[in-house]
């Protein structure tokens, strides 16, 4: 009985430092994402504040030019209007579907970890009868024991 109690006390201390390092490596790639997506972020931001900043006094001045061609009675020639730059940019699209894959593929890398961990400790299930699959990290128990809620999704898709 001691010896099954010691395995399934290191098989739970082996499956919390896999959620840990989990979480770790969960947080260090979300903050890399942030940081590589506020880069083309803000520039492109500020681009098309900046456009939307031309866009507007081109109008002005197109509007100012019809006033005084009626008023005036003279012909002139009309500003063109700066067209619009796109928000989202493309490329940010892009690179957040990257993201959203990687995420993913952390998840799957840690769910593959604990699969292993439980065929290593011979354990088929929880005493909840959770499968490997349905596998929910230490953090989010705790989560969920604290604002007494059923399970939450194993999505990873934080902003």
């Amino acid at each position: 009985m001691k010896r099954d109690q010691e395995e399934q006390a290191k098989f739970y201390g082996e499956i919390d430092a896999a959620c840990a390092a989990y979480s770790e490596r969960l947080k260090e790639m979300q903050e890399q994402q942030r940081e590589q997506e506020g880069a083309i972020e803000r520039p492109w931001l500020m681009a098309r504040r900046q456009r939307n900043w031309q866009r507007f006094l081109a109008s002005v001045r197109v509007a100012g030019t019809v006033l005084t061609c009626f008023w005036g009675g003279t012909v002139a020639s009309l500003e063109e209007i700066p067209s619009e730059v796109p928000w989202p940019p493309p490329h940010l699209t892009r690179m957040q579907e990257r993201h959203a894959e990687e995420r993913k593929a952390l998840r799957e890398a840690h769910l593959a970890v604990v699969h292993e961990l439980r065929v290593k400790h011979k354990v088929d299930t929880d005493e909840d009868g959770m499968s490997p699959v349905e596998h929910v990290c230490v953090e989010q128990s705790l989560l969920l024991e604290i604002q007494g809620h059923g399970l939450i999704p194993s999505s990873d898709d934080d902003p």
